[in-house]
């Protein structure tokens, strides 16, 4: 994997990304403002690498921005997956359109998940209830929401401007700066420009599961970040050099670097997808791989977890210290949906022969 992203280094952009304002916005909640100038300033909002071979390059700027910070790697993950999914179904208009908005420097965003009581709703081309997990509300321009209709699911990027926002939900252990808050959407009246591609095509197999290679790409970045703030504790209380803590700071270095070559694999097997869609097994392949690596890194990513607590001990369990806010964000942020359902998918998959390991790689 390349680590120069787009003329700069991944580890400018990790520093740039936390923007020195990381634990204050993990006080209040507020939208992280001061990373998205950066961003913004990289060029990275504009133009992030979103073209099917750019997958490499995307991965590891996203594992970059999320070892800054994981809250600024959420909400940018949901850009660049809006960008994904206006350019792929998005009429020419359409993906001119969110183009232009990108260079502006306005951000998007991608909300699924309906209210429980409230679900969004179409009703004589008005839309009625609430998404939640609204995750960037406070900084974002456009949302790409989905709402059900007679022949599927359809997306539609909406604008945000004036919408009703319930923050009195959003109480998380970690990851406030995300700003995940609860969105009204009811009495907005759909424009027919607003839709993009057809019934369906968000949940569209294989990329609706095999896009949880770039969430898992900033918990990888996470992962790092914990393994940086336990390493730099032990180095400077001179603890780095005993035998018991440097056997944690081995098994945590392995598990980041496998991280790192789960999301390779992941990202290769992206490319043979996309490059050759009618190939035997190709997609097939790409989602299993997928399912493969979100479930890897929980794994390594727990292991970190344990062995950075373990190190640093309870100093780390109290702010200011930075392994506080890091702990919270990355045990919050690995809570992703349907974690049994992508491992029994995995297993499916290598139960008929979709997958297998091999020393080639996972992605053979």
């Amino acid at each position: 994997m390349q680590h120069d992203v787009s003329g700069g280094r991944a580890e400018e952009v990790a520093t740039r990304a936390a923007a020195l304002e990381a634990a204050d916005r993990d006080a209040d909640g507020r939208f992280p403002a001061s990373a998205f100038r950066e961003l913004r300033r990289l060029g990275l909002v504009a133009a992030p690498p979103v073209r099917p071979n750019e997958i490499g390059k995307l991965l590891t700027l996203l594992a970059a921005i999320g070892r800054g910070d994981l809250s600024v790697g959420r909400i940018y993950e949901g850009h660049v997956n809006a960008m994904i999914l206006c350019g792929e179904f998005g009429t020419p208009s359409q993906r001119a359109n969110v183009e232009e908005l990108a260079r502006a420097g306005h951000l998007l965003g991608v909300w699924n998940t309906d209210h429980p009581a409230r679900p969004v709703v179409i009703e004589d081309g008005v839309l009625t209830g609430s998404k939640t997990f609204s995750t960037g509300i406070d900084g974002l321009s456009r949302a790409l929401i989905t709402a059900p209709g007679p022949r599927g699911r359809s997306m539609l990027l909406v604008p945000l401007d004036g919408m009703p926002v319930d923050r009195s939900w959003w109480r998380p252990l970690g990851m406030r700066a995300s700003g995940s808050h609860i969105v009204d959407f009811t009495g907005l009246r759909v424009e027919p420009d607003w839709v993009i591609g057809g019934p369906d095509d968000y949940i569209r197999p294989p990329w609706f599961g095999a896009g949880a290679i770039r969430f898992a790409a900033v918990q990888v970045g996470g992962m790092h970040a914990v393994f940086d703030t336990a390493l730099q504790h032990l180095a400077q209380t001179g603890r780095a050099g005993d035998p018991f803590q440097s056997q944690r700071l081995a098994r945590m270095g392995m598990a980041v670097q496998s991280g790192y070559h789960w999301l390779d694999a992941a990202g290769a097997a992206w490319r043979d997808a996309t490059a050759s869609p009618a190939a035997t097994n190709a997609a097939e392949v790409a989602l299993a791989v997928a399912n493969a690596t979100r479930s890897a890194v929980e794994v390594a990513a727990m292991a970190v977890l344990e062995d950075a607590e373990r190190a640093v001990g309870a100093a780390g369990m109290i702010a200011p210290h930075p392994l506080e806010r890091r702990l919270r964000d990355l045990r919050t942020y690995l809570r992703q949906p349907n974690p049994d359902g992508a491992l029994s998918a995995l297993g499916a998959a290598i139960a008929c022969g979709d997958w297998s390991p091999g020393p080639a790689g996972p992605a053979r």
